[in-house]
């Protein structure tokens, strides 16, 4: 995987994800799914055994040789989330779906308009699966 390092040619000095999809050239999401470090809820965020939804994920890009071990024995979607979604009964503008789509673009328009750039996180709080 390879992707194009931060530099301070960008709009606000650094990197940052494409505001109308909100995604970014580097996916730390499902480089730890691979990783064997959690799977993917209804909402899209990344579940792990210890915390569920509540995570941040940072990493260090290098082109260091390094071994690699894949552990995707993880289903994609946590077994839990197709009985019981919560997450998408609370969503405020109707960005997740059941069958496990995500409406990107409701999503980001309610941040940037109505919150002002900051994410609801409902989705997170409603989650039965957090330890933390």
């Amino acid at each position: 995987m390879a992707t194009i390092a931060p530099s301070e040619g960008s709009e606000y000095g650094y990197w940052y994800a494409n505001r109308e999809t909100l995604k970014a050239d580097l996916s730390f999401k499902y480089a730890a799914y691979r990783a064997g470090v959690g799977n993917f809820g209804m909402n899209h965020l990344l579940i792990t055994k210890d915390f569920g939804p509540k995570v941040r994920m940072a990493a260090i890009l290098t082109d260091a040789p390094l071994d690699t071990e894949e552990k995707t024995d993880l289903p994609f979607i946590n077994d839990a989330c197709s009985e019981c979604m919560k997450c998408i009964e609370v969503c405020p503008v109707d960005a997740l779906t059941s069958e496990g789509v995500i409406h990107r673009e409701k999503c980001a328009e309610y941040m940037f308009n109505v919150l002002g750039g900051l994410r609801c996180g409902l989705c997170i709080k409603v989650c039965p699966l957090n330890n933390f």
